[in-house]
């Protein structure tokens, strides 16, 4: 008996569960049509002994591996929304500009935000809590003491070891006490993606040979900005340079989020030739197995030193990295960034205090005075944690709602086929907004976390 519940298969969007599988992918054709590539998963999970040779792992309590086969181990309270942002990334344009996959429902965002906050000058005039708005924060460069898990965000200096804890799945993922990541992984990180080679004008006006890979897009910010002043939903948005790639990760490849996003910058910081470019020769980016050298060689130089206490060392691991990490590698190499951590204090919600200082970050970079709709800076995209992901913040917006969303490249999913379509000929769609969702991050997203963290370069 005890056998027979050990081999329960449980519906991955609803509570149902039955022994056989068979049952189960009838019950996802007929109440989850949405979601048919459920079905193949749970032929994968339960019926193919050549999955658990691949994986060569156990997945945690509380974990489940993604039903779409991107090969993310993710937990089961997120899974709702991961799949939905799958639909989003799936999300296609036919000739005539019209959808062809993807749900015909928008995602709406309902965390009210007066766009004068972003304009404004004086923080004595930014709204109080009382009115559902958000006060000022730090201005941009000033230290935020207080980070998430008390981590260390400089370089040691005569701290003690016996004060640093190692973390746990918690902070580090469903495989923290990995002493090794499986052999195919290794090698699946190890060749890559497929490189491609073209040549580019730098922004000095001399051609540029530039590598880039099957994970790699191009140019997709500029497409962003042009999606959002067609969507009539917006009143204002915010973007970085763009000169930013968006970087995502390969089929199976499992969590290195945290990985992705370092290279999304150092693609900013090669792109756009700002300080430090040297220290990534070549022209592609350092793959995540030269980051887990180059981090570890930042906690030997002093760096944030203790992150290796508390990993337990990350090299041919797949427990997940942070701000810290990052913030040791980009400082190592001479690269300067500062970092901010926020959660809920005297009546304000965390996320209220991350967009706030988000909106003045972007505000820093552009006319204050301009009445244009869209707002491009040459600021440079910013390291967004929370607990368990990471992203890469490319842009703020405010909607004539009141709404505001952060503008994202998350690592976890592909390019949506219309953004590439788009990238190659651009022509305004008729609904803006559906292709924007896969990149928007707002209230109902951001008010499931209790803690943030960012990390921004120095211009």
């Amino acid at each position: 008996m005890a056998d027979e519940e050990a081999h329960v298969i449980k519906c991955p969007f609803c509570d149902f569960d039955d022994h056989d599988s068979n049952i189960l992918i009838q019950h996802i054709d007929l109440c989850h049509p949405e979601d048919r590539t459920a079905a193949e998963w749970v032929v994968t999970q339960h019926d193919t002994p050549s999955h658990h040779q691949e994986s060569d792992t156990i997945i945690p309590d509380g974990y489940v591996h993604c039903p779409h086969g991107c090969g993310e181990t993710v937990a089961s309270a997120e899974l709702p929304l991961h799949l939905d942002l799958h639909l989003a990334e799936s999300l296609a344009l036919d000739d005539s500009g019209n959808y062809d996959t993807g749900n015909p429902h928008r995602c709406t965002e309902d965390h009210v935000y007066n766009k004068s906050t972003v304009l404004n000058n004086d923080p004595s005039d930014l709204p109080s809590s009382e009115e559902g708005q958000v006060e000022g924060v730090p201005s941009r460069g000033k230290h935020i003491m207080k980070l998430i898990h008390k981590r260390k965000h400089t370089k040691s200096a005569g701290s003690s070891d016996r004060e640093t804890k190692r973390l746990g799945r918690a902070e580090l993922g469903p495989y923290a006490h990995e002493k090794q990541m499986p052999s195919w992984l290794r090698k699946l990180l190890q060749n890559g993606a497929k490189a491609s080679h073209l040549n580019e004008i730098s922004t000095s006006g001399t051609i540029m040979k530039k590598t880039t890979a099957e994970n790699e897009s191009l140019h997709v910010i500029p497409v962003l900005t042009k999606l959002c002043r067609h969507d009539k939903d917006v009143e204002r948005a915010f973007f970085c340079s763009s000169s930013v790639r968006h970087v995502f990760k390969m089929r199976r490849e499992g969590g290195f989020c945290g990985y992705r996003n370092i290279q999304m910058l150092v693609s900013h910081i090669k792109d756009a030739q700002r300080p430090g470019h040297d220290r990534f020769p070549g022209s592609g980016l350092p793959s995540i197995l030269a980051l887990q050298d180059m981090i570890e060689q930042a906690w030997d130089m002093g760096y944030n030193s203790t992150g290796r206490i508390e990993t337990g060392g990350i090299k041919g691991t797949r427990k997940y990295i942070g701000t810290p990490e990052a913030q040791a590698l980009f400082l190592s190499l001479g690269i300067q960034c500062d970092t901010g951590a926020f959660s809920a204090r005297e009546g304000f919600r965390a996320h209220d205090l991350l967009l706030q200082d988000v909106a003045n970050y972007f505000r820093s970079g552009c006319d204050l005075d301009s009445q244009e709709k869209i707002l491009q800076t040459d600021l440079a995209p910013i390291y967004f944690q929370h607990r368990g992901h990471s992203m890469t913040i490319i842009g703020f917006e405010i909607t004539k709602k009141g709404t505001a969303n952060l503008l994202v490249f998350d690592p976890m999913f592909k390019t949506s086929p219309a953004i590439r379509r788009l990238v190659d000929h651009y022509s305004t769609p008729s609904d803006p907004g559906r292709i924007l969702k896969a990149h928007r991050r707002g209230n109902s997203y951001l008010q499931k976390y209790k803690d943030f963290e960012v990390l921004k370069l120095y211009s």
